[in-house]
């Protein structure tokens, strides 16, 4: 019986360590452009918002908008 309870134990924690793992992979892309902003971009604009415009100057994304702040790539 305290074998069964253990190997339960066991079997428990390597599965949450799994989903942990599994759900650590699910970053967003590098580079995910904010949805402000692709939706200007789909229209043909540029953002408005003064925090997408601030980190367009600085040639990132905006993360306050749910963009990555990471470098975009040059064409």
């Amino acid at each position: 019986m305290k074998f069964v309870k253990i190997l339960t134990a066991v079997a428990f924690a390597v599965a949450l360590s799994a989903s942990l793992a599994l759900a650590a992979d699910k970053k967003a892309p590098a580079g995910k452009q904010a949805g402000c902003c692709a939706k200007a971009a789909k229209d043909g604009k540029t953002c408005d918002h003064a925090c997408c415009v601030e980190a367009a100057k600085g040639n990132k994304n905006c993360e306050k908008c749910k963009g990555t702040n990471e470098e975009k790539k040059a064409k």
